[in-house]
């Protein structure tokens, strides 16, 4: 499916080449994915129907983050006026399986174009928090948006590969305020996240 990204309405060949499959092959999947409602054909092009997003919200409930694991990441945001993620390990580098916004950076007219489903790189504060070991904690700025990231990794979640990680403005964070509050807030929520984990919640 990621070869209709850029192209839309792309044409068989298309695809075959983008995905560097037999055209025989390609059709037969696409002619599946027409036959269960996801793609449509029109002439000699092809395209996604709204039925995939389906899939999508399937896959996003299957990673486990509840409405126990959104309060934390909301009263995280709340307290920062910031934006608070909780990411997984991803080939790429981290995606984003939990976000919350405070309501001031919703009123922002700049908003990072960033959701739920969306990866950051390996040179990001979510994925960094990912090689951490309890107890440690890294912090990425941004001068151009004035922004700060800071992430810490969740402890003992089992076989998930998890971090926790707040984006501020610099204003938040001056002085001791990393330090001395918003690192150790960062910390207790990864441990009530990881808790809900071994209850089975998530």
């Amino acid at each position: 499916m990621r070869a209709f990204r850029g192209n839309g309405r792309p044409t068989l060949a298309e695809l075959a080449r983008a995905v560097d499959l037999p055209h025989a092959t390609v059709l037969r999947f696409l002619q599946t994915l027409e036959e269960e409602g996801y793609a449509a054909r029109e002439d000699s092009r092809w395209r996604l129907t709204p039925l995939v997003f389906e899939l999508g919200f399937a896959a996003m409930e299957s990673l486990g983050v509840t409405d126990a694991v959104q309060e934390i990441l909301q009263n995280l945001a709340d307290a920062y006026s910031g934006t608070s993620n909780l990411g997984e390990a991803n080939p790429e580098g981290v995606i984003i399986i939990g976000r919350a916004m405070a309501p001031a950076e919703r009123r922002r007219l700049v908003v990072m174009n960033l959701r739920v489903g969306s990866v950051l790189p390996p040179a990001s504060a979510l994925a960094g928090g990912l090689r951490l070991t309890p107890g440690q904690w890294t912090r990425f700025d941004y001068p151009d948006s004035n922004q700060v990231s800071v992430a810490v990794p969740v402890p003992q979640a089992g076989s998930r590969l998890l971090s926790v990680g707040i984006s501020v403005a610099a204003t938040e964070v001056e002085g001791n305020r990393l330090e001395e509050d918003m690192v150790p807030a960062l910390q207790q929520a990864a441990q009530t996240i990881a808790g809900v984990i071994r209850v089975g919640v998530v």
